[in-house]
């Protein structure tokens, strides 16, 4: 996913062909999983945190989001994901911004549901590319908990797929630190010759039960 061509490749994502860009990570089984169990109530808001290709944010639109917010830490995704978000005409319904998590939302915005689809273990990144696989000292996760209450209307969640690593537990207990329930939603099996098995997360703050 490092490499390819300049001018990108594509992929098909849920029924939409996506363009993927060189160095931007691409949605995977982890993030098809996500899809396959989410319902949006129509005229919802969304934000979808680590956007990436903006996979999420244009799968949101194309299924009754009237309004996503699209955010990534890494210029190059950003860029990606305003190509596809221009490329299908979602410009009306979809707003993508360069930052990390909550850093470029306003604190009067805030939405019926959160997609947090961030980096899966807790390792040192080298550089912005890396950061799309290992989250630093679990900074990602850590904003995503601190910030997410102030942010989700009444009766929201934030969802997110991780994979059985050792951190699937740590994030359970993170969540449960920032005041969040963690249901269990869905599960799949990563591609074949891959041991792994996903999880699909949801956290509901413990105040709006």
């Amino acid at each position: 996913w490092k490499a390819g061509p300049a001018a990108g490749r594509t992929l098909d994502f849920a029924g939409t062909e996506l363009l993927i860009m060189p160095g931007v990570f691409p949605p995977r089984s982890d993030t098809r999983l996500l899809v396959e169990l989410l319902a949006l109530d129509a005229g919802c808001h969304l934000l979808d945190l680590g956007t990436g290709t903006g996979a999420l944010a244009v799968w949101a639109a194309h299924n009754g989001a009237a309004r996503v917010v699209a955010t990534d830490i890494a210029g190059a995704a950003a860029y990606n994901a305003r190509e596809n978000v221009a490329r299908l005409g979602l410009q009306d319904r979809v707003e993508v911004r360069n930052g990390h998590m909550f850093s470029c939302i306003s604190r009067s915005e805030t939405f019926d549901l959160i997609l947090a689809n961030l980096p899966g273990r807790n390792k040192v990144a080298a550089d912005e590319m890396a950061a799309a696989q290992w989250d630093t000292e679990f900074k990602a996760h850590r904003a995503l908990f601190e910030g997410s209450a102030s942010h989700l209307r009444a009766g929201g969640a934030v969802y997110m797929v991780k994979a059985n690593y050792p951190d699937l537990p740590a994030t359970v207990d993170l969540a449960a630190q920032h005041g969040f329930d963690t249901r269990v939603i869905g599960q799949a099996d990563a591609e074949a010759d891959d041991p792994r098995i996903y999880y699909a997360l949801e956290f509901s703050p413990r105040s709006s039960r």
